[in-house]
């Protein structure tokens, strides 16, 4: 299978950041946006195991204790469970519900966890070890005028995860005035009510719309939010979860010098983040938020389409898909984290 998309995720590591040397597993869902597959790249390996097992062309890994969760996106609206110690033969598989289209799967127990759904206005709460629906929880008062909220990621702070709503308008060219983070509390599936003194139950409203990656930095979350594609609004926007409001923008898509589309943090402060450019040429910079500095781009990569990246101790993994001018690029390529040099793949 030629690799062309690629979402990447530790297998050993439940929460936090890796050790600074070392080296974990990895677990990779790949696809040719006919056909999804996955594949494992094991500790200090050169070579993957490949084609595991089939999944849906549009498809997410997450990892919680020793279970990988693969999240099959619209069209099949479920989510496959594995052992990662034997990830060939699906635990199970369950539904979410038809049409909901699924963007990803929070383990808050090892009975407990959260779904967004794109496509519906409640957030679905299931028992990861067989599907079974433990309740849902409304979100629709934070949708715009299409009734959706667009919720899609999720990151969890102390008792609450915090879900990220883009709000877009679908019914006028998916734009949005709006996005927020909602806080929901773990022990009574309860939306919290961030602002005691305005009216209504209030989330967190970013410094910038259309947030993809949410995560952690210090006892900060770090968001990735592009705004509209092209101008130039969007960026890095940094949240106080015990405030419960947006400190601004740590790093502009004007210092980007390109719209913002994935994030992922090795210390409190630095990271790395993919931009694309006017033309959609990917690459991945390194950033530092409390100083807003913009380092140059990583060497090595083709310019298509990056659609995973993951720190793993001191190394940075970028899925590659490859340019239509060199599909042989595609892969995983490896990076040192301190110097950016590029040491392995694809």
């Amino acid at each position: 299978m030629t690799l062309r998309h690629l979402s990447l995720l530790l297998v050993g590591l439940a929460t936090g950041l890796a050790p600074a040397t070392a080296q974990t597993d990895l677990f990779v869902v790949t696809s040719d946006f006919a056909t999804g597959s996955a594949a494992i790249l094991q500790a200090s390996a050169e070579d993957a195991q490949v084609n595991l097992l089939t999944v849906h062309a549009d498809a997410i890994g997450q990892y919680f204790d020793d279970r990988i969760y693969i999240v099959n996106r619209l069209g099949q609206d479920n989510v496959i469970v594995l052992d990662a110690a034997n990830p060939t033969q699906p635990l199970t598989q369950f539904s979410v519900g038809n049409g909901t289209n699924p963007h990803q799967i929070y383990v808050v127990s090892p009975d407990k966890a959260y779904v967004t759904r794109y496509d519906d206005s409640h957030l679905l709460v299931v028992d990861p070890r067989d599907g079974t629906e433990l309740g849902t929880i409304d979100l629709s008062e934070f949708a715009d005028g299409d009734g959706l909220p667009e919720m899609s990621e999720m990151i969890g702070v102390d008792d609450r995860v915090y879900v990220s709503c883009q709000r877009l308008d679908r019914d006028n060219g998916w734009i949005s005035d709006a996005s927020f983070l909602i806080a929901i509390d773990t022990a009574n599936d309860a939306v919290v009510d961030l602002d005691a003194v305005t009216p209504g139950t209030q989330g967190i409203r970013l410094s910038a719309t259309n947030p993809s990656s949410l995560v952690a930095a210090g006892r900060h979350i770090a968001v990735a939010g592009v705004a509209g594609f092209g101008d130039h609004e969007g960026g890095i926007d940094l949240v106080d979860p015990t405030s419960g409001r947006s400190l601004g923008l740590a790093v502009s898509e004007t210092d980007l010098e390109g719209d913002i589309s994935l994030l992922t943090m090795t210390s409190a402060t630095r990271g790395f983040t993919v931009v694309s450019d006017a033309n959609f040429i990917n690459s991945v910079k390194p950033v530092n938020l409390e100083t807003g500095a913009v380092g140059e781009p990583l060497s090595g990569l083709s310019g298509g389409f990056i659609s995973s990246i993951v720190v793993d101790g001191d190394r940075v993994i970028v899925g590659d898909r490859g340019s239509f001018s060199d599909p042989t690029a595609a892969g995983l390529k490896i990076y040192d984290v301190e110097t950016g040099m590029l040491i392995a793949g694809p």
